[in-house]
């Protein structure tokens, strides 16, 4: 293999994926590259014009046929970029969206004016990130996280390590929706409930990108015929928690409104906030108890 410059490498890259429909082919790419250089993504046009080393051209080829198989930029590289802090990304997990950016700075906002030292359960952590921000944004809190996934709480567990946070993040055994707080016998000290949960309707999902439909674990998407299966289990669940006094979920496109009845049903004198992304979506529901 003969050499070549970062920026003939990044040129072929983006001609390869562009074929296999990539949509953000130059991007990805360069962050592909920028990976096997061991480099951060802002130095790639400083290096433009450098050598390539045949081995690390190999390396970028097997990566960028990765890719072209559609399998997530994130799970090739390895980790990715959330709220402003890096964490590990793998198949063990669901790759964190921008859109769950607004549940955890609305979930910040909500618990910052309460008083003493919050106690906050993050039910279906997966990658851990959301509780990882609640964390480092609240040095007083607590969170409890949980997932029915072993494989996604190994993966939490390297990120709150990473993070330096066990201390506050503790990770609790495997165990589907409030299970796990029970089992530890810590439900009645919960005062905060945050939950980004499976909510795409199972009919929608072979429909999805081949990212997300062939990489992602789909239990961390499938949330049953109408995508609001885990909502009807959560939210009755949450009249056992005798202390909480705040419940901060995220739901998918047009569920808001259904979501914010089936918590009615469970607390019907809950003062409940619809908040919308930056895209102007309704994705977070708030109840005040």
């Amino acid at each position: 293999m003969t050499g070549a410059t970062v920026a003939h490498l990044i040129a072929q890259g983006t001609r390869e994926l562009q074929a296999a429909g990539v949509d953000s082919a130059h991007f990805d790419a360069s962050n592909l590259l920028a990976a096997v250089l061991r480099v951060e993504l802002r130095h790639i046009p400083v290096l433009r014009n450098d050598i390539v080393p045949p081995a690390t051209q190999q390396l970028f080829a097997a990566h960028l046929q990765q890719r072209t198989q559609r399998e997530p930029l994130q799970y090739i590289i390895g980790d990715t970029e959330f709220y402003g802090l890096r964490l590990k990304c793998d198949v063990r997990a669901m790759v964190p969206r921008p859109e769950t950016e607004t549940l955890v700075a609305v979930a910040i906002d909500r618990i910052a004016v309460l008083d003493g030292r919050p106690v906050i359960a993050d039910i279906g952590t997966g990658t851990g990130i959301v509780a990882i921000c609640l964390a480092q944004a609240l040095p007083e809190a607590t969170v409890y996280a949980t997932d029915s996934s072993p494989q996604a709480l190994d993966l939490a567990r390297e990120n709150v390590e990473l993070h330096r946070l066990a201390d506050r993040v503790i990770l609790l055994p495997p165990g589907p929706d409030l299970q796990p707080l029970h089992a530890a016998q810590i439900h009645e000290s919960i005062e905060i409930l945050v939950s980004n949960p499976p909510y795409i309707e199972s009919g929608q999902i072979n429909q999805l990108q081949p990212e997300i439909r062939d990489f992602e674990p789909r239990t961390a998407l499938d949330g049953g015929a109408d995508g609001l299966d885990c909502y009807r289990q959560l939210l009755p669940a949450c009249q056992r928690l005798s202390r909480l006094q705040l419940i901060v979920l995220e739901v998918g496109q047009g569920q808001a409104e259904a979501v914010a009845n089936i918590g009615r049903e469970s607390f019907p004198s809950a003062q409940v906030q619809i908040i919308p992304d930056l895209a102007g979506i309704q994705r977070v529901v708030v109840f005040h108890l």
